[in-house]
Parts: C-alpha cells; sequence; structure tokens
C-alpha cells in the first residue's frame, strides 16, 4: 500500500485508527468498520492493510502515550513520521 498520509489532528489511537481507514476502505468504510480503541487493535489494523508508511502532519499524542504507538509502529514494521 502507498504511504499514508495524516492531515487531520491525531490526539489519539482513535483519531489515528480511523484516519487510516478513510484512506485504506475509502470514508463510507468509516462508518461502518471499527475504529481501534487500543494498541493490540490497531495493530491488527496496520497488518490488514499491510500499510508501510504512515505520516502525520499534526501530531499532538500526549507524551504519555508516544512510547506505546512507537512499539506498535516498531513491532509491525511500519515506518511512522510525525
Amino acid at each position: 500500500m502507498h504511504p499514508v498520509f495524516v492531515t487531520r489532528p491525531v490526539r489519539s489511537v482513535e483519531d489515528l485508527g480511523a484516519a487510516i481507514i478513510v484512506v485504506a476502505y475509502g470514508r463510507a468504510a468509516a462508518e461502518t468498520r471499527p475504529v481501534p480503541r487500543n494498541l493490540d487493535a490497531l495493530a491488527d489494523l496496520l497488518r490488514e492493510t499491510q500499510v508501510r508508511r504512515v505520516v502525520v502532519t499534526d501530531w499532538r499524542v500526549p507524551e504519555a502515550s508516544i512510547g506505546g504507538l512507537l512499539d506498535v509502529f516498531a513491532d509491525t514494521g511500519v515506518e511512522l513520521t510525525h
């Protein structure tokens, strides 16, 4: 899959997952597909969509949550740029 570019604010796992769903499956799917609400579900989504790179232009994730997100991206082999 091509890189995923997220231009809306990302503050949480949910924000990131919802953005990936829109890019991978289209806007209509955003209303029908479950949005990841935890790190395991985000990892599943990254594997399912076969995303290789995610670029977030408006990163607002709290410091306390960044470590877990970085671990998920490293574990799934997906590059995260923010």
